[in-house]
């Protein structure tokens, strides 16, 4: 070996024992600039209902999988996908401190906190409690009638979900866990979304009304479902479509303030979002949120708004079920973790004590809680294996894990 080949090994070898004895020393390995953790400010919890961090859904990297997870906490058990725990009536009340601190081969890698928060006693469980939800079809996993459910048997009986569909795509009934969730909405929907049935052309007389709605746009759907297309929030008013806000309040409500809105949106918002364009795509779905938001407040003044962050759907088998190779599981998480940090951000410049975050995106299992399918091995196999059919839309047991969430949450509002 030459003198000079001789040097440089001998330099690596320096720069290696040096790099070993700081990790050693400090206990700390150096951050991926791109490792962030999403752990909201707190997690509310409720007695008798499980709560749970699911370490894959906080983890904001490529490859969450590759970190060494441990979590510290007086309360709750550590498993190796989550922290979860059921509090007793004895913490009802209370808050806990958790830590989430991440690791790799060379030592720490970053840590964060958040508090965990149990709902106590309500300040008038009889009294009537109204609740709004718009959302996209992330609804149809049946969170709001579990919602409902849980509220009725936990000693809120008169607690009664207010909008126009019940169930999957069906016009609410009275008594029925009713919302206002539609498949791809998103927030710039609720603000302007309105075409037409195709079928709703033939009857139009005059030209001039046909021009209008041509221009406005008109999808093959049949003229039972037109309600899909549009908007319940806007109207025609001479011609434009305009926000109506009272007009929805007296269809679902008579009219009243609903005591709690929740707005659950961001799937279709972020979900075709390239990385090169999703600066500006964020920054221009971040101003249909605040602008929305804006406008529930200016028609809704007593109530609490609570805006949820979004799930990141289950793994690849799901996305190449649905989208083939359009759209990839690494993408859209990190099309939707943007998200999820930047809505708190929005939230907070709005400067409204009632309007608050609903963290929902850390509770729901990615691998257990997504509709599923029995499908063979690969071509030359009999063999059968259960796999991820669906990206996004959570299974019952999924919707019953966010009901959970949102149950939690209004029972920390309900204290007030």
């Amino acid at each position: 070996m030459k003198l000079s080949e001789r040097l440089c090994a001998a330099m690596k070898l320096k720069s290696f024992l040096l790099t070993s004895l700081l990790v050693s020393a400090t206990g700390a390995a150096e951050r991926p600039p791109g490792l962030k953790l999403m752990l909201p400010e707190e997690i509310y919890a409720a007695p008798g209902i499980e709560s749970c961090i699911y370490f894959r859904n906080v983890v904001d990297s490529a490859v969450p999988d590759q970190y060494a997870c441990e979590v510290r906490c007086q309360k709750g058990r550590q498993g190796k996908y989550r922290w979860f725990w059921t509090p007793g009536p004895e913490d009802a009340g209370k808050s806990f401190e958790l830590e989430l601190r991440l690791f790799n081969d060379y030592g720490l890698v970053i840590s964060g906190k958040t508090r965990i928060v149990v709902a106590g006693a309500a300040a008038n469980p009889e009294r009537k409690i109204t609740l709004a939800l718009l959302a996209d079809s992330g609804i149809n996993c049946g969170y709001p009638q579990h919602l409902m459910k849980l509220m009725h048997s936990q000693g809120f009986p008169n607690y009664m979900p207010v909008g126009s569909l019940s169930g999957v795509n069906q016009l609410a009934k009275p008594g029925e866990a009713a919302h206002d969730g539609y498949g791809g909405f998103s927030w710039n929907s609720f603000l302007s979304r309105w075409f037409y049935s195709e079928e709703e052309l033939p009857p139009v007389q005059q030209a001039a009304e046909r021009e209008q709605m041509l221009k406005l746009g008109v999808r093959k759907l049949p003229k039972s479902q037109a309600w899909r297309l549009r908007s319940p929030l806007l109207k025609l008013e001479n011609g434009k479509k305009i926000l109506d806000i009272p007009g929805w309040l007296a269809r679902i409500n008579q009219g009243k303030t609903p005591d709690f809105i929740i707005v659950q949106l961001g799937g279709n918002d972020m979900f075709g979002c390239r990385p090169e364009k999703l600066d500006s795509q964020i920054a221009a779905v971040m101003a249909q949120a605040g602008r929305l938001l804006t406008e529930l407040r200016k028609h809704a003044p007593d109530a609490v708004i609570g805006v949820a962050t979004a799930p990141a759907g289950c793994g690849q088998d799901g996305f190449g079920a649905n989208y083939g190779c359009r759209q990839s599981q690494y993408q859209y998480r990190r099309n939707i973790q943007r998200y999820n940090r930047e809505l708190p951000v929005t939230v907070r410049k709005l400067a409204d004590p009632k309007i608050l975050i609903v963290p929902l995106h850390q509770c729901i299992d990615p691998d257990c809680s997504y509709l599923t399918a029995e499908v063979p091995v690969h071509a030359r196999s009999s063999k059968k294996v259960c796999r991820d059919s669906n990206a996004l839309h959570a299974s019952k047991e999924g919707g019953m894990q966010l009901g959970d969430a949102l149950y939690c949450w209004l029972r920390k509002q309900l204290e007030k």
